[in-house]
């Protein structure tokens, strides 16, 4: 536990500075001047996102499958804690703002849930993440490009083949997609 009694730009440069990594970070900014907005761009603009290109595309990872960020997505998907899409939304919203992306003409795709889970839930956590960040840049969501056609296991018990293997032939794509740019948002 790091504790500082400090001005929060002070604070959260002493932190980007230090190069130690927090799960949590508690700001307590005077409420009154509306500050939380500037204490969130600052600490996403410290983040450290990652970017690969897998078979001529390119995917952007927000933050680790691990820790506090873990436990926010089981929130969301599994206990109706819907307040948390907008954590997930402002961390996609972050990568997509850090890289400058020009999503001009983009569709948001959220990954689809099976039709079984979804009677179970009674929503996709993800197109309630996606409405979040099209809303932000001015985009349509389409949730009927993909259909996932396998109800698989939860993904997140399983080592990177084991998904692999597992979502192999889970999805269907729509005729629609054809000649489309589209942002796919998906969890983990």
């Amino acid at each position: 536990i790091h504790i500082m009694k400090s001005d929060y730009k002070n604070a959260l440069e002493l932190i980007k500075n230090s190069n130690i990594k927090f799960d949590i970070i508690f700001l307590d900014p005077p409420y009154k001047l509306n500050l939380i907005n500037d204490c969130l761009d600052k600490i996403y603009s410290n983040m450290k996102f990652r970017k690969a290109n897998k078979f001529g595309t390119t995917i952007f990872s927000a933050a680790p499958y691990e820790n506090e960020l873990l436990k926010i997505i089981r929130a969301l998907k599994y206990h109706k804690k819907k307040e948390f899409k907008k954590i997930l939304a402002d961390l996609i919203i972050s990568v997509i703002e850090n890289y400058n992306l020009e999503l001009d003409d983009f569709v948001i795709c959220p990954v689809p849930i099976h039709k079984n889970r979804f009677k179970r839930r009674k929503y996709n956590h993800m197109e309630l993440v996606a409405q979040d960040v099209a809303k932000k840049f001015n985009l349509e969501v389409n949730s009927t490009l993909l259909t996932r056609i396998k109800d698989t296991q939860p993904l997140y018990k399983l080592s990177v083949p084991e998904r692999k293997e597992a979502i192999s032939g889970a999805f269907v794509a729509s005729e629609e997609i054809k000649g489309k740019k589209i942002l796919l948002l998906d969890d983990i």
